[in-house]
This record gives C-alpha cells, sequence and structure tokens, in this order.
C-alpha cells in the first residue's frame, strides 16, 4: 500500500466539515431553519478554497508528494471521472453562492438558488465519497 502525499490527506481530513455545513445548509433551506445563510456560505467558501487550491496547485503542475499510485487504467479513468465532477461541482457552488448573495441582497427567492443547490448537493457528495472512498482504499485500508 502506497503512503498517503500529506496534501491529499490534507485535503481528504479537511472537506468531512463541508459535509456537515452543507447538509445542514441544504435542509435548513428546505425547512426555514436558522442559520441557512451561515452554513451554506461557509460550505461553499470552505469546499471552494480547499477544491480550486488543489486543482490549482495540480494545474500548475505540483506533485502531491510521494505517491507511487501508477496513473493509468482503471485508476486513470478514476480521476478523470472525478476530476471533470470536482470541475463541475465547483462551478454549480459558484452559481448557488452568487444566487445566494442574489436572494439575499434583493429579498427575493429565485428559483435559481433551489435548483442549483439541489444539483449541488447530489453531485458534491458524488464527488466527495468518490474521493474519499478512493482514499480509504489506497491509503488506509
Amino acid at each position: 500500500m502506497p503512503e498517503a502525499p500529506l496534501v491529499s490527506t490534507i485535503i481528504a481530513i479537511g472537506i468531512i466539515p463541508v459535509a456537515f455545513l452543507l447538509v445542514h445548509a441544504f435542509l435548513s433551506g428546505r425547512k426555514g431553519w436558522k442559520y441557512h445563510k451561515l452554513t451554506g456560505a461557509a460550505a461553499v467558501t470552505w469546499d471552494l478554497s480547499m477544491s480550486v487550491g488543489y486543482m490549482i496547485m495540480r494545474a500548475l503542475g505540483v506533485s502531491v508528494g510521494e505517491s507511487t499510485l501508477v496513473m493509468k487504467g482503471a485508476i486513470l479513468l478514476y480521476f478523470i471521472v472525478h476530476g471533470t465532477m470536482s470541475a463541475i461541482v465547483i462551478m454549480i457552488e459558484l452559481g448557488v453562492a452568487a444566487t445566494g448573495i442574489y436572494n439575499w441582497r434583493t429579498g427575493k427567492k429565485t428559483v435559481w438558488h433551489t435548483r442549483l443547490s439541489k444539483a449541488l448537493f447530489v453531485l458534491w457528495w458524488f464527488s466527495f465519497l468518490s474521493g474519499e472512498i478512493f482514499y480509504l482504499v489506497n491509503y488506509v485500508i
């Protein structure tokens, strides 16, 4: 079993609180609970800072460390799907943030914020779980 690169460990652990914030924001938006804006903004900001930071680092060619994973076949296909899904999630997060800010500033509730947040909730969990499961299978178990 290869040793987990430090940056992968930081991302795998650091993204876990976003799951709790995202669930609260999603449910509070549907049920009218308190702190919807706070947990939603925190979830999107936290996730974007970690995800975009990681993607920029990788795009600049920064190595993730001492990883000995061979990037071909099924692992390469996994990273293509996971990376594409993560990029889509980032775009939807920006849309959710923009429509949320619009709703807050105008006092109007747009249908786009609701639609985008539903899509974000489903796709974010797919991206999150696929990353966490990959990390666990390749570096922990």
